[in-house]
């Protein structure tokens, strides 16, 4: 869903009303988005019954465009300032458990900060510190307890770090049923690290990357070993995790045995409308997905805050230009899952190109007419899918080409 692009300044203004009158808007686009999506239903049927591109490819059905019609005008009313829906910054809400059902099992973990023997260069921040982090260990009926008593010795066991997705400003690792369904398939206990999010500069980047160094430092010292550690993350969580990679190989540090990343958020430099030098594509798919540039340039804003340089560096490995001593050479091997209907689908598309010039295995999995985040919407399990393809990448039976 293409809006008017946000300016710098435009931003900031958002970053200066009340919580009040952010949710106001929110009732003002719902009001409105609850007129004007029924007037374009029939528009929606005409386009799929003569197998138009209005409203979507050629070829889609009338149900799934009408569902990505009603999902952006959802995400656009939901999302319109700098502050999300939901208390994401208080800890009891960062610590909180939601309803369950009688196959999930869930222990918070409050773990503390990282030591500083961890905290390198762009890690730091004079105005954000390290601080103790809600995390969770989720595992489900068929699964013995992570924390209970086992048979095997913790450096025998396998543990998947996880990073919701929300563009690194909402989400709880609790909600999501990405890592569930994971379990499901692979038989791996979740370690879900409910990070920082970038609603104010305080807690904007660097503070997920110490959020990350911490959980993964405390699974080191508790005796995982690291040849036994998975890293997921989706959307921006996703992008949070080959921060954490790049950041782990520019240092020498541990590397986790492999990362699986679900539409990545690997370039934040961009417009997303199509009108910045070389984003032609990305006009076209906005168009397509339920996401909206808007708010995608404004956590774009919010997450460099205070680091705005990086902007287009680090935090943009899609564009290749990372800092001085940081490499692709060296990363973990990674299974990248997109949609090639997903408004990020040109930058991860070049992100992999980089990755696999740097000599980096990469499975690629690409889910045909699929939107950003699909396995979140989508069955994706058959045998060339992702949750058909999942277990036997974490196995070693990863798919290079």
């Amino acid at each position: 869903m293409r809006v008017p692009y946000p300016t710098n300044s435009h931003i900031r203004a958002w970053q200066r009303t009340s919580r009040f009158t952010q949710h106001c808007y929110r009732v003002a686009r719902l009001l409105y988005s609850f007129v004007f999506v029924p007037l374009q239903i029939p528009l929606v049927f005409l386009s799929a019954l003569f197998s138009l591109s209005y409203y979507g490819r050629s070829h889609w059905s009338f149900t799934y465009r009408a569902s990505l019609l009603i999902g952006s005008h959802i995400a656009w009313s939901l999302n319109p300032g700098t502050q999300p829906l939901d208390d994401v910054l208080s800890f009891p809400a960062r610590c909180s458990i939601p309803k369950l059902t009688d196959n999930q099992s869930v222990q918070l973990e409050v773990i503390p900060p990282v030591n500083e023997l961890w905290l390198e260069g762009d890690a730091t921040h004079p105005t954000t510190k390290p601080e103790s982090c809600p995390c969770f260990w989720q595992w489900t009926r068929n699964l013995s307890s992570p924390v209970g008593d086992s048979p095997h010795p913790i450096s025998q066991r396998k543990i998947m770090m996880y990073f919701v997705g929300g563009g690194m400003v909402q989400g709880h690792p609790l909600t999501s049923s990405i890592p569930w369904r994971v379990m499901q398939k692979t038989n791996i206990p979740i370690f879900g690290v409910n990070f920082r999010k970038c609603v104010t500069a305080k807690t904007a980047f660097p503070a997920a990357l110490q959020d990350a160094l911490s959980a993964f430092s405390f699974l080191l010292e508790m005796g995982y070993r690291e040849e036994n550690i998975s890293v997921m993350g989706d959307s921006g969580g996703a992008g949070i995790v080959v921060t954490l990679l790049l950041y782990l190989n520019r240092y020498n540090f541990p590397m986790p045995e492999n990362a699986v990343l679900i539409s990545p958020f690997v370039d934040l430099a961009s417009r997303f409308d199509g009108k910045g030098m070389g984003e032609e594509e990305e006009g076209s798919l906005i168009e397509l997905d339920f996401m909206n540039n808007e708010m995608l340039t404004m956590v774009g804003y919010q997450y460099c805050e205070n680091r705005p340089d990086l902007r287009g560096t680090l935090l943009s490995p899609a564009r290749g230009a990372l800092p001085e001593g940081y490499t692709f050479e060296g990363l973990c091997r990674c299974m990248v899952v997109w949609g090639d209907a997903e408004v990020f689908c040109s930058g991860i598309r070049k992100f992999v190109h980089h990755l696999r010039q740097a000599g980096v295995k990469v499975e690629a999995v690409v889910g045909k007419d699929e939107v950003h985040d699909f396995p979140i919407f989508s069955k994706a399990d058959k045998p060339h899918e992702f949750f058909g393809r999942v277990a036997k990448f974490l196995e070693g039976d990863g798919i290079y080409d």
